[in-house]
């Protein structure tokens, strides 16, 4: 109830045609089921989180997930790299989609791996793997930018095949990694912002 009453405090101040609105609250009717808040160190935040000096660190760590002196975020979304060497556990084209893909990991993430162990040490659960893109070459504009549709979707067609089960035996060896370090990886998605060009 503190929540909503500061919620409704929030909106009342941030517009004053909002206060001047009637607003009813039914809390005996579910419309939405509200799973928890969460937050992303995607692009090497991860890293410098880590990187940080072990006071700080600790310091912002509770600000983040400690239930009595932080937010108490229940979720953390990774991101699945695509861009290459150092960014992707498949950084180089196996040659074909039926080719023996070179899988490679360092069991950090860019930070990621350290920063879910963290959350999860906090009690955080929910762990979102998501891909922001396919790798350039499984893709129709052979990048991981710029829009393209994955090789063999719906439509779109490659002179290098249909990568769509190659792609998602990327997206499950990712998984499997993960598990492999002792991070279970509860959701996963497979693109990110689709009609962002």
């Amino acid at each position: 109830m503190r929540s909503l009453s500061a919620f409704l405090a929030i909106l009342a101040y941030a517009s004053p045609a909002l206060s001047q609105t009637a607003i009813t609250i039914d809390t005996t009717t579910q419309l939405q089921q509200i799973d928890g808040f969460g937050v992303s160190q995607a692009f090497k935040r991860a890293a410098e989180f880590q990187a940080l000096a072990s006071g700080p660190r600790k310091q912002a760590l509770d600000y983040l997930f400690s239930t009595t002196t932080g937010a108490g975020l229940t979720i953390i979304r990774n991101r699945i790299g695509s861009g290459g060497a150092g960014d992707s556990i498949l950084p180089t084209s196996p040659g074909s989609p039926s080719g023996t893909p070179n899988y490679q990991f360092d069991g950090n993430d860019e930070g990621q791996v350290w920063f879910s162990q963290q959350a999860m040490g906090y009690g955080v659960a929910t762990i979102y793997a998501d891909a922001w893109s396919a790798p350039g070459f499984m893709k129709t504009n052979g990048n991981e930018n710029g829009g393209g549709y994955l090789c063999g979707s719906s439509g779109h067609t490659c002179s290098s095949g249909d990568w769509r089960a190659a792609f998602a035996g990327m997206l499950v060896q990712y998984v499997k990694y993960y598990a492999g370090v002792g991070v279970p990886i509860t959701h996963l998605g497979f693109l990110n912002e689709p009609d962002y060009v």
